[in-house]
């Protein structure tokens, strides 16, 4: 891994919190439920993210089975992103401006790793190796 890889992956991942956290927010504000938010932040980040981190992060070409690897990856975001925005807003009592912010962190150590398995990790099985 270069240093490349860890600078591109925290823009990268900055671009992806300050996306979700619009949508978290304008969502809440809307008065639309936290489940629907969720998955409508997911819609927007995971193609979003998807595009910048095999450019520039990865440096891998775009291609369906990544595509459909990183989806599968970021799906985990989906619980996560419920749950820790759920425990910040509803149980500290946080207002959703910070309880949105202070999930995001909790959640990016691990989309670092699902993201890497997802677009970095040779494609073996197709190629027979």
């Amino acid at each position: 891994m270069s240093m490349r890889t860890p600078f591109a992956y925290v823009v990268i991942a900055g671009i992806c919190i300050v996306l979700h956290n619009a949508v978290i927010i304008l969502a809440d504000r809307a008065g639309i439920p936290l489940w629907l938010a969720v998955l409508l932040s997911f819609c927007v980040v995971a193609g979003t993210g998807y595009v910048l981190h095999s450019v520039f992060t990865f440096r891998r070409p775009l291609a369906p089975i990544t595509f459909v690897r990183y989806v599968i990856a970021m799906v985990a975001n989906i619980p996560l992103a419920f749950v820790t925005i759920w425990f910040w807003h509803q149980q500290v009592g946080l207002p959703m401006v910070l309880a949105s912010p202070v999930a995001s962190v909790c959640m990016l150590a691990l989309n670092f790793l699902l993201g890497r398995w997802a677009i970095a990790t040779p494609n073996r099985w197709m190629t027979g190796g």
